[in-house]
């Protein structure tokens, strides 16, 4: 026992000391549930504990999302929920970056037999990132006037979108009594890509013509269900949605690939430990694929210059009027080409390790760290735990998770097990779960399994 102990506290210090150099995703405590076979979503060599058919369906099969931001939803908008750009704006002392994922199962299967548990899932996926500079929440605030007379760098915004579906084939193998591997192959389909990448915008003053002009530069590529509209008589450009029911059928088009990787170890009877790699692919870009570029600017005459910051001074525009405004002149000063290649879009990929303690009881105690990683983002999650059986079919989570090594927060999971029902729900902060808009960092896991008996 004493050795055992050893073992683990000397596992727990390099756990702790390495994730200092790592970074991690959201840390919900459905990984460390023993019951439900989605825990296996951040390691394929999880086994199925039911040793039943796991049959999930679409929508409440598995439904999680996470959103990791350095603002909260009510930061951005008033009481009646309209958009406030001066209070977002007030809200930021630094470029705002926001990064949220997105999954619901269309089906979801998992059944053990022997020392094997084999799984199949088709997952709708969604994954988004900004970062901004807040100066580009000013300019629409205060509006044109005040700009007048300046030549200035307002700032540049970059967001990237990603809509595909995953088609799972999951596989895990009891090597030995001590030893599991899992490996999960993926067939990646793409639907709706976006991308602004680096796009700027800027103020110019020409006082001879009493002009200001506002310059938008860079490139906005979109690859999904969208048409190119083109009216030469107008010089009118844009792009518009073109959905089709065959669109959302499986296509071989703007396909990619993922694996996941993982394992685990018993060191002895009451500590394990687990690896495991998740989400290492790509998807690609190519069909219904397009590129958008300004070619010109807004030009304003001084007289036709407004301002959004003082409602009841002249020429006031409210700034969601004249945000719309300015939208609609967009396609007016853009063209549109065709992507021009094909191009592979690397995934957030996530690295996650974990290591459990047995205590008598039907208590565990662990630790884990979970990192991922896209470009140039990244954020860290290490999660300690607690989870016991308050009974025969009711499971219990409870974590202490530090996020960037800056923020503690409280997460909660709970899960019933019945003869032929399961139920689970899951978060990383219980705190913000209950002010949702108030919250900067949170994730929320839930799901219905129906449990079969198969001989």
């Amino acid at each position: 026992m004493k050795e055992s102990f050893r073992k683990s506290l000397i596992l727990f210090t390099t756990l702790l000391l390495t994730c200092a150099a790592t970074f991690a995703q959201h840390g919900n405590p459905l990984q460390f549930f023993s019951n439900i076979s989605q825990a296996a979503q951040t390691n394929p060599a999880f086994q199925n504990q039911t040793e039943k058919l796991v049959v999930g369906l679409p929508l409440i099969g598995g439904t999680s999302a996470n959103w990791n931001a350095n603002f909260a939803i009510a930061d951005f908008h008033t009481n009646d929920f309209s958009f406030d750009f001066e209070n977002f704006y007030n809200s930021l002392d630094e470029p705002g970056k926001a990064f949220s994922t997105a999954q619901t199962p269309l089906i979801y299967l998992s059944l053990k037999k022997k020392n094997n548990t084999f799984s199949f899932s088709i997952v709708e996926r969604f994954y988004g990132l900004t970062d901004f500079d807040p100066e580009i929440l000013n300019f629409y605030a205060q509006g044109l006037q005040p700009y007048y007379g300046k030549n200035e760098d307002i700032g540049s915004v970059s967001i990237k979108s990603q809509y595909f579906r995953a088609v799972s084939f999951g596989y895990a193998n009891q090597i030995w009594k001590d030893l599991s591997i899992g490996i999960r192959p993926k067939i990646l389909f793409g639907k709706l890509f976006y991308e602004a990448d680096n796009v700027n915008l800027a103020v110019e003053t020409i006082l001879e013509e009493e002009k200001l002009l506002v310059i938008p530069e860079g490139d906005i590529t979109i690859s999904g269900p969208v048409e190119v509209v083109v009216e030469e008589e107008n010089e009118y450009v844009s792009i518009k949605p073109d959905i089709k029911p065959s669109d959302y059928f499986l296509k071989p088009r703007n396909m990619g690939a993922a694996i996941d990787f993982g394992l685990t170890y018993n060191l002895d009877k009451q500590t394990e430990i687990s690896l495991s790699i998740i989400d290492l692919g790509f998807t690609s870009i190519k069909y219904k694929a397009y590129t958008t570029s300004f070619t010109e600017t807004l030009d304003y005459h001084k007289d036709n210059l407004y301002q959004s910051h003082d409602p009841e001074a002249p020429r006031y525009w409210s700034p969601q009027y004249a945000s719309r405004t300015m939208s609609d002149s967009i396609p007016y000063i853009t063209i549109v080409n065709d992507y021009s290649k094909q191009t592979l879009e690397p995934l957030p990929f996530q690295f996650n390790v974990q290591i459990k303690y047995k205590l008598p009881n039907n208590l565990q105690l662990g630790a884990a760290n979970n990192y991922i990683y896209y470009k140039n983002h990244s954020s860290n999650f290490f999660s300690g735990f607690v989870q016991t059986h308050l009974s025969d079919k009711f499971e219990a989570v409870a974590t202490i998770s530090l996020y960037d090594f800056e923020k503690i927060m409280p997460g909660l999971g709970v899960n019933y097990s019945g003869q032929s029902v399961q139920y689970y729900l899951s978060t990383n902060n219980i705190i913000e779960l209950i002010q949702t808009t108030s919250s900067k960092n949170l994730n929320l896991s839930f799901g219905v399994n129906f449990l079969f008996s198969v001989h």
